[in-house]
């Protein structure tokens, strides 16, 4: 069941749902970069907005399961169709990436299907996020 809601998390990321991501994250979700899973969504559509089509490949995934805590490490290959420079720089440097994206799960009760998503990190990545903040993205877009 893990496996299928962190397939189903890579395939909102692919089609840009931040409903299905937000459907995959705890309330209490929170990561390194202070995002709540509502933040996480809206990062991920806008970088996903990006593209005309998106691919997201996870090479090299190991997953560690203890108790009601799982991990799954996995470096994430992007493809498609970037619509701009925006798109050409998400991809590229996601790409280069040395490191593995951590995804942090937990099970919410006894119920299989109760596995949500509570914190995803990168080590490669700035604190700052180099300024960005969710939303960025469309809001430059929509010239704000």
């Amino acid at each position: 069941m893990l496996a299928k809601r962190h397939a189903s998390l890579l395939d909102g990321i692919e089609r840009r749902s931040p409903a299905r991501i937000q459907r995959l994250t705890a309330d209490q979700y929170k990561d390194r970069w202070g995002f709540s899973g509502e933040d996480l969504a809206a990062s991920m559509v806008d970088a996903g907005g990006q593209f005309l089509a998106l691919v997201v490949t996870p090479e090299d995934e190991s997953v560690e399961i203890e108790g009601s805590r799982a991990v799954i490490s996995a470096r994430l290959r992007l493809g498609g169709k970037p619509v701009g420079p925006i798109g050409q720089e998400v991809m590229r440097r996601i790409n280069q990436l040395e490191h593995p994206f951590v995804f942090t799960w937990e099970r919410q009760s006894f119920l299989p299907g109760s596995w949500r998503l509570v914190k995803v990190d990168q080590a490669d990545l700035p604190d700052d996020l180099y300024g960005y903040e969710p939303g960025d993205f469309g809001r430059a877009l929509r010239g704000e």
